[in-house]
């Protein structure tokens, strides 16, 4: 059985840029992983008012959003095209 590290748990708040431009702070509610043809192993947070309707992110996705955002707080007024490989 594989262990998954992971960098958020249940509760923490996640902030990142939805896929409208805007900026979101949420609270992680669930954890699941999905295997991705080409990329391992990914790690999905779901967030969400509704526990039965949650909304996810992937990993990854936060990632490149935080580095967009630091960017953005060292140089505003400019839009990051950052990427993670």
């Amino acid at each position: 059985m594989a262990t998954i590290k992971t960098r958020y748990t249940l509760g923490d708040t996640i902030h990142f840029i939805d896929c409208d431009g805007k900026k979101r702070k949420e609270i992680i509610r669930m954890i699941e992983t999905q295997l991705v043809e080409g990329y391992d192993l990914w790690v999905i947070y779901g967030y969400g008012d509704n526990l039965y309707e949650l909304n996810h992110v992937s990993e990854h996705k936060i990632l490149i959003s935080q580095k967009q955002l630091n960017e953005q707080q060292q140089n505003p007024g400019k839009l990051s095209k950052a990427t993670i490989t």
